[in-house]
């Protein structure tokens, strides 16, 4: 799901917008190939054209994913951040200088950057609140139910969830490994609350039982 309801692609596409539009330029990227690392020298800025990127922290050997970019979405490399490329993907990226000198006659394009990155602080605040006070069932309950509050579509008596995600990357963005996920989504089907359909697609029978289930665990 997008950051924000604002998509800089369209935005672009506006004649009056052409100065800052010419200022990017393409780049393609195969899925899984790792684009930016926190040592990247160039300050860029970059719009994802088409696919989906990561934005994650590694320590040793565990990564804890921040957000995924979607098409329209902006982000910058400055943040020292990992950004992987999720499926096959293009960007138009430009240097900082150059945008930061037409961003004030553009504002949609400022507010975009920001509610984007401020959606990237809130992830990393709730990342160290569940690392701190909270275990992985937990944390991985309280992901399923903001993911279906947010995008979950009603059917029959219940919410269709597409997360879009496999198991390896769900268990990313839970800073856990892929094998605690997998046993820990195999039990929450087993209850009832979280049946998977098909690669990345779930099925909610039930939110406010799932609530109490979350619940119960606090």
């Amino acid at each position: 799901m997008k950051f924000t309801g604002v998509n800089l692609l369209d935005e672009l596409a506006k004649k009056e917008l052409k100065e800052l539009r010419d200022l990017f330029n393409a780049r393609s990227y195969t899925g899984g190939t790792i684009i930016y690392t926190p040592e990247e020298t160039a300050n860029l800025v970059f719009i994802v054209a088409s696919g989906r990127v990561r934005v994650y922290l590694a320590y040793a050997e565990k990564e804890f994913t921040l957000g995924i970019l979607n098409p329209g979405d902006v982000y910058a490399t400055h943040a020292e951040c990992f950004v992987q490329a999720l499926d096959d993907v293009e960007l138009l990226t430009a240097p900082v200088h150059a945008v930061r000198r037409v961003m004030d006659t553009v504002p949609t394009f400022t507010r975009t950057m920001v509610r984007v990155l401020g959606h990237i602080l809130k992830n990393s605040f709730l990342i160290i609140s569940g690392l701190a006070f909270k275990d992985i069932h937990s944390r991985l309950m309280d992901f399923m139910l903001a993911q279906a509050r947010q995008s979950g579509v009603p059917e029959e008596d219940g919410l269709r969830l597409s997360l879009n995600l496999t198991i390896e990357q769900l268990a990313q963005h839970m800073g856990a490994s892929r094998q605690t996920v997998s046993t820990l989504m195999g039990e929450l089907a087993r209850a009832g609350l979280v049946l998977k359909r098909a690669r990345g697609e779930y099925f909610i029978p039930d939110m406010d039982a799932l609530e109490r289930a979350a619940g119960a665990e606090r």
